[in-house]
């Protein structure tokens, strides 16, 4: 008997459906084949290959991966009284494999051919002596609820024990969500062909494909075709299934994927569950883990569902999530063996820089005539070839379309091609010509609302409610509900819930969905269309559905929610509000219930959720675009916080877009206030990106706005904003190297009567440590550390500490810009950097993490770590790139060419590679342009050619006058190195 070694199971023996027992039961309970499979909601041809034991494979057993087999089991055991486990046996005389039921959607188990009668006579007898047993075979891990990575990997470690003792590990594929299966499938040869090719390649070329279409082009059914085609025996890389369709929140895709491919160890060597990673370390742990090189694949199905549209600051195309981005655009560069497919109707705009070899781009073509027609008569469609070709000519070959026309026409006029009406084919002709696909596709689809019986109309519609699907049980409680919200729905019984579903997944229009539990979903554009029908507001079907009391305010929490489930109820019942035109209730959840920014933010670290809510209140990407019912002064918030949201996010550009919405609203508010605040905090964020003039302008203009409402009455007046400004004003200055300029303001700001704290305390500390006043620097920190800390401001004491352990590394006056640092303090600055990444851990807040791989860097360069050095240089160098932080780019550039130089001659030249680039990313930092003109001429002086000594002269001579100007601590290095080369 063949076997395979099952993840976390050992071997397994092919499993087989009882069909013996099946007979004998149904003769028992004296039934007809008819009556039985209307009872379970199949046709009868279906139920007699059951029957018959047609559904076994002579090679491979029973496979139960499919959902509508997974359904058939649990109708057949309810129907007849019959245990699940009973129905699914070994091969040849084994004991009842309920074990082996649990783990087939893992693998399929290999075993040659045998005696089917001899295995169906021992199954009878089995049958006969073995017990009904009313427990389920445990759920398989990977048919877990999306988002329930813990539960998922909790229930079977995806990594076999054979891994601890040395063998390749195998991993069992989990799909996190079921991708629709094309109920008739059809060409596409070539394309899978290469992903066949493609996923068995090591290294992967390219690590990222893109199946890019317009809605219905049949992307997601190659996907799962490809997928089937890969089976679910275990491999030597994982595979995960992603469907932002079914689940859109890319921090549940984070979560899972964390906890997929990057277990913990466990006791015994194998892999073991390990608790969700914080917002922080889940892109750190995923990447760690998919960059160790096993062949790792990723499929993502409706990437466009997390994609900009284009407009408001953001490109048509743009991932709306920055931890999503950098993963693709990571494994785009190369990240081991992974690799990702990906289906989407818009561009990857974010991978645009790997087109030429990181990313390729597969346009699935229309349907040719021949395919077409083969479609057509796999749906029962009858008729010659010239009616085949007006209906593939009517749908332009539309995969999803002709499908659609296909199952019409099977279910409706009998097959008869020639029967679509005349007036249809004139409206299908008459589609307009810049959206073809579409037009067409919603005229058969509104042919087809009017065909289907009123129940089975009204079931689709409501179905098409919840975008992730819905259960029978969720649907039955819309029945139950009666009146409007059940529609003709209204008197049903469960028997005729379950043959409904079954016709409308007959006839294409429904799929099995929700791996786990027994759920139903439909094709996007489908889903869409018959929405539109309903008669009565969606927010209210979802509500009857879901079993959720109506959206109360008075039910808002007294305490902000910490707990996540608690947090999605609550974001939930905030969507069905603003679904409902409730935007003041929403608002009231937002700010009150959730906390706003300050609780989803800065205390959970949920970013991206919040980031998430935001958009649903502007209805999109455009921050303008906040509800208009809602005050001013309130739609100025939402924008702000969206921005506050971005950046922290590391996505600068859009962060700029939302504060510049924000004071576009706040403009036309009487009190000056707010409008001083968002010019302040966009000229902050305009800093981080490196625009240091732009930040100037905006500064000098909050300033301007600030005073001008104290002198008007507008307000009382407010030192706290005067201070803020002068003091980022100042640190802008520094920046742009006016160096006796900032030192003025910084003085102002003391002035004013401020006792400095918080930011303004850190820029002028960092002031202090680039002009070489370490200790000045370090003493203020460390009193800023405390205030923060009692005030519990954690970014701010991260910031501190980074700054504290740059200052333990730097040389300071007269020092050794380039030598290594004693044990002592390279061991305290190892404190400082652990105490700083707790936060960037927390958060996820993308520049204290940049912070935290500048420190990291210096720190093992100082150790004498050379390689460590380079690597978390390099790392923060793509996420700068990624995110838009100019000035870290060139300083973190810096670092790894420093690191480069310290491994010998023989990294001279990357190091002068790394060197140009910081000073080409440098901008209008003369501080970072300084030291990458420094390193620069460092470089090309140890690379000891002649060419390179010239050019070296010219980068010192220019690095040592800037950072005379700038009375940099380290301009006599630049002498010294420029002597050197005589």
């Amino acid at each position: 008997m063949a076997q395979v070694p099952r993840a976390g199971r050992g071997a397994e023996p092919a499993v087989h459906f009882n069909h013996a027992l099946l007979l004998r039961a149904r003769l028992e309970l004296d039934l007809t084949q008819e009556q039985v499979a209307a009872s379970i909601g199949v046709d009868v041809r279906t139920y007699r290959r059951y029957e018959s034991g047609a559904v076994n494979d002579p090679r491979l057993g029973f496979s139960v991966r499919s959902p509508s087999r997974r359904r058939i089991l649990e109708r057949l055991s309810a129907e007849l009284g019959l245990a699940e486990a009973d129905l699914l046996v070994g091969e040849a005389g084994g004991a009842p494999a309920a074990e082996g039921a649990a783990a087939s959607g893992a693998g399929e188990a290999t075993a040659g051919a045998g005696d089917a009668a001899a295995r169906a006579g021992d199954a009878t007898a089995r049958a006969e002596e073995a017990p009904a047993r009313a427990e389920e075979a445990p759920a398989r891990a990977d048919e877990a609820p999306a988002g329930a990575a813990a539960a998922a990997e909790a229930q079977a470690p995806p990594i076999a024990p054979a891994a601890a003792q040395g063998a390749a590990p195998a991993w069992r594929p989990l799909h996190a969500h079921t991708l629709q299966r094309a109920r008739h499938f059809v060409g596409r040869g070539e394309i899978l062909d290469r992903l066949a090719a493609w996923a068995a390649a090591s290294p992967p070329s390219p690590p990222v494909i893109a199946l890019l279409g317009v809605g219905g082009a049949g992307k997601t059914s190659i996907a799962e075709r490809f997928l089937q085609g890969l089976g679910d025996a275990p491999r030597p890389g994982g595979v995960l299934v992603w469907s932002f369709y079914d689940d859109p929140r890319t921090e549940a895709f984070l979560d899972q994927a964390a906890a997929y491919f990057a277990p913990g160890p466990g006791a015994s060597g194998a892999a073991a569950p390990r608790a969700p990673a914080p917002p922080g370390e889940q892109l750190a742990r995923l990447k760690e883990a998919l960059g160790q090189g096993p062949p790792h694949l990723l499929v993502l199905d409706g990437l466009e569902t997390v994609q900009a549209e284009g407009g408001a600051g953001r490109a048509h195309g743009e991932l709306h999530d920055a931890l999503l981005r950098r993963l693709l655009c990571a494994i785009a560069a190369g990240l081991g063996g992974a690799r990702a497919l990906v289906t989407s109707r818009f561009e990857l705009a974010d991978l645009a820089a790997w087109a030429d070899g990181g990313l390729a781009t597969i346009r699935p073509e229309p349907l040719g005539e021949g395919d077409a027609a083969s479609l057509l008569r796999r749906w029962g469609i009858r008729g010659d070839g010239d009616a085949l070709r007006a209906l593939f000519e009517q749908t332009g070959g539309h995969a999803l379309s002709v499908a659609v026309v296909g199952s019409y026409v099977g279910a409706f006029l009998g097959g008869d091609a020639a029967r679509l009406s005349a007036a249809g084919a004139a409206h299908l002709a008459e589609a307009e010509r810049d959206d073809v696909l579409a037009r067409r596709l919603s005229s058969v689809l509104s042919a087809y609302a009017r065909a289907l019986p009123p129940g089975e109309r009204d079931l689709l519609a409501r179905l098409s409610v919840f975008p992730g699907g819905a259960g029978e049980a969720a649907l039955l409680q819309l029945v139950r509900a009666g009146g409007e919200i059940a529609g003709a729905m209204a008197g049903w019984g469960a028997a005729e819930l379950a043959r409904g579903l079954a016709r409308l997944e007959r006839l294409g229009l429904v799929f099995a969905a929700r791996q786990g539990e027994l759920g139903y979903s439909t094709h996007p554009f489908v889903r869409q269309h018959f929405k539109s029908l309903l008669a009565v507001p969606p927010d209210r079907i979802h509500a009857a559905g879901s079993a959720a009391p109506p959206p109360r305010l008075d039910e808002a929490p007294r305490r902000a929610p910490r707990e996540r489930r608690a947090v999605d109820a609550y974001e939930a019942i905030l969507a069905e509000l603003l679904g409902a035109g409730r935007a003041s209730e929403a608002y009231e959840i937002y700010a009150f219930g959730l906390g706003g920014f300050a609780h989803l933010g800065l205390k959970l670290g949920d970013m991206a959720r919040g980031a998430r809510i935001l958009r649903a209140f502007a209805g999109g990407d455009d921050p303008r675009g906040m509800p208009a019912s809602l005050p001013a002064r309130v739609r100025a918030s939402l924008a702000y916080d969206a921005g506050l949201y971005a950046g922290a996010l590391g996505d600068l550009a859009f962060a700029c877009a939302c504060y510049a919405a924000h004071n576009e609203i706040a403009g036309a508010l009487a009190d000056p206030a707010p409008l001083a605040t968002g010019l302040r905090t966009l000229a902050y964020t305009e800093r981080l990106r490196g625009r240091l003039t732009e930040a100037r302008r905006l500064l000098e203009r909050g300033s301007e706005v600030d005073r001008r409402g104290a002198t008007s009455g507008a307000r009382a007046s407010d030192s706290g904003q005067a201070v803020r400004i002068a003091a980022l004003l100042a640190a802008v200055l520094h920046d742009l190297g006016e160096v006796d300029a900032a030192g003025e303001h910084f003085a102002r700001v003391r002035e004013l009567g401020d006792a400095p704290v918080a930011r303004r305390a850190l820029w002028e500390a960092e002031h202090d440590l680039a002009l070489g006043r370490r200790d000045r620097a370090r003493e203020a920190t460390a009193r800023n550390i405390a205030e923060c800390r009692r005030r519990g401001w954690e970014g701010h004491v991260a910031h501190g500490h980074t700054l504290l352990g740059l200052a333990l590394l730097d040389g300071g006056e007269g020092g050794d810009e380039g030598g290594v640092a004693d044990d002592g303090r390279v061991a305290q600055a190892e404190a400082h950097l652990a105490e700083a990444r707790r936060w960037a851990s927390a958060t996820g807040e993308v520049e204290v993490a940049l912070r935290c791989h500048e420190l990291a860097a210096r720190l093992a360069l100082a150790a004498g770590r050379p390689d460590e050095g380079a690597g978390q240089a390099l790392e923060g160098l793509h996420v700068a790139e990624t995110c838009g932080f100019g000035p870290f780019r060139a300083r973190l550039a810096v670092v790894a060419a420093r690191c480069a130089l310290a491994r010998g001659a023989g990294a001279a030249a990357s190091a002068a590679a790394l060197a140009d680039a910081a000073v080409a990313w440098a901008g209008e930092d003369a501080w970072a342009r300084a030291d990458a003109l420094h390193w620069a001429g460092v470089a090309r002086a140890a690379a000891a050619r002649a060419e390179e000594l010239a050019r070296g002269r010219e980068l010192l001579t220019e690095a040592a006058a800037l950072r005379e100007r700038l009375r940099h601590p380290e301009a006599g290095a630049s002498r010294a190195a420029l002597a050197g080369l005589g």
